[in-house]
């Protein structure tokens, strides 16, 4: 069995970029043909569930602002076949509303497949490890900013792997925040993570494709 842990931000960015969209259907079948275990510590889904509409919103906004931007542009520089432009691109803008449903739709879909994740609580021993983390000044706290979320989050990593471990299961932890978790190479972990990311069945990535590349080509 492949465990797949997802950070906050990597279920934020597969429920509202239209580019992830083969990524949700790739964890779907996985999920389902057995092969994956979605691991999602609950601090995550709480995260997730406080931000996913402002993520929406946003993501909304922005394709607004763009469409206003190259319709000025197409206006100004457009030339003899620039109302042929506009009047495609109005008809993009009446259908921004459906595309901003179509986000909440992929909203729903992760949703289901958090749900349907191992749900890990968070445990006193995580609390403990992150807060010497901090003590230690050891990455997520080698930089100036609040990273206990994230110290926890990779210590349930730890943790879940010392208590499911075996010669058959593989264990994958995601991000996209190389910020916090990352080396200078954001395609490996922070030197500081290394003792848990030793073991040849234990693998890190900065990827949610590569991820699913190395489960099933």
């Amino acid at each position: 069995m492949h465990y797949l842990m997802l950070d906050t931000c990597v279920l934020l960015d597969i429920s509202t970029r239209k580019n992830d969209l083969p990524i949700v259907a790739a964890l779907e079948s996985l999920v389902a043909a057995g092969l994956v275990k979605l691991v999602i510590p609950s601090l995550v889904i709480e995260e997730y569930d406080r931000n996913k509409g402002d993520v929406a919103d946003k993501t909304r906004k922005r394709l607004s602002q763009e469409f206003k931007q190259v319709r000025n542009v197409i206006d100004e520089f457009g030339g003899a076949e620039k109302d042929k432009a506009i009047d495609i691109l109005n008809d993009v803008n009446a259908r921004l509303p459906l595309l901003s449903e179509a986000n909440y739709g992929t909203i729903s879909r992760v949703e289901v497949l958090i749900d349907e994740s191992v749900q890990v609580p968070v445990s006193d021993s995580a609390k403990l490890a992150a807060v010497q983390r901090a003590l230690d000044k050891k990455a997520p706290f080698h930089i100036s900013k609040n990273s206990v979320a994230d110290a926890i989050i990779i210590e349930l990593f730890s943790e879940y792997i010392l208590c499911n471990d075996s010669e058959e299961n593989n264990f994958i932890f995601i991000t996209h925040n190389h910020n916090d978790f990352s080396s200078k190479d954001h395609r490996q972990p922070h030197e500081d993570f290394l003792s848990i990311f030793q073991k040849d069945n234990v693998h890190y990535f900065n990827s949610t494709s590569a991820a699913i590349s190395l489960i099933d080509d």
